[in-house]
């Protein structure tokens, strides 16, 4: 077989095959052990592609010797078939959305559980569905359509978004419930502890305000009664809104 190894064109021998199945489609994808010879080192990128037809194989791992005085090198290859995931649309319970731009990896540290990052979008309803997901206790049923039928138990991990006039863009970052199973380090993150340390502040500042207020007869029990109401709508999503979110993306990842 010939393979592309960078700008390189090498010939291998195909020392095994075996089949395996993708964590991705369950589709029957190649796994090989090739090895090959050059009189040059090559770098071995994580990614080589097969000659004939263009196909991308991962390296998953990746060896060579050579004898001294001897200037030809060997190299050995474990290589698999990499599939071209191709989402037709995503259904988010009862919602389908199109993504424009989509992801999907399998956590191999947490029992394969699968991760989907998607930048799609969305007109004012189907925006106010991602809310109630968002919002919802447990986790929703989530289909990948064209790339698979099964149905995951999904949750939003993290949502960046920007609204212009009447559409919304989003980038949705999804965790599968298995996820959640294994205990996550978390390092500690200077800036987001510096926010709650003036989150307290503000709390108590407020509560003071508050209390002067009363005492000095300017707030009234049904002021009171809608500021109770104002505190319990908690809206987390604004944390996530971003003037541009294509601007945003191209300084941060999600």
């Amino acid at each position: 077989m010939l393979f592309m190894i960078g700008k390189h064109e090498v010939k291998a021998e195909v020392e095994k095959r075996q089949k395996i199945k993708s964590k991705h489609t369950g589709r029957t994808l190649e796994k090989l052990k090739i090895h090959f010879q050059v009189y040059n080192q090559k770098k071995v990128p994580e990614t080589i592609f097969s000659k004939e037809n263009k196909k991308p194989w991962i390296v998953k791992n990746s060896s060579h010797y050579y004898t001294e005085g001897n200037p030809v090198i060997r190299y050995m290859l474990e290589i698999e078939e990499i599939e071209d995931l191709k989402i037709d649309y995503l259904k988010l319970n009862n919602l389908n959305i199109k993504p424009h731009d989509y992801n999907e990896k399998i956590d191999g540290s947490k029992d394969d559980s699968l991760i989907i990052k998607a930048i799609a979008e969305l007109k004012l309803d189907a925006w106010k569905k991602i809310e109630e997901l968002y919002y919802q206790k447990g986790y929703f049923k989530v289909i990948r359509s064209g790339i698979s039928k099964e149905t995951k138990n999904m949750r939003f991990e993290r949502i960046i978004w920007s609204r212009n006039e009447d559409v919304i863009k989003c980038a949705l970052l999804l965790y599968e419930d298995i996820y959640d199973t294994f205990k996550s380090y978390s390092p500690i993150n200077p800036e987001l502890e510096a926010l709650k340390k003036d989150l307290i502040k503000n709390d108590n500042t407020l509560d003071f305000l508050i209390k002067k207020l009363l005492e000095k007869n300017i707030l009234n029990n049904n002021d009171m009664e809608s500021l109770q109401i104002c505190q319990k709508a908690i809206n987390t999503l604004k944390f996530g809104e971003v003037e541009d979110l294509e601007e945003f993306l191209r300084v941060y990842k999600i």
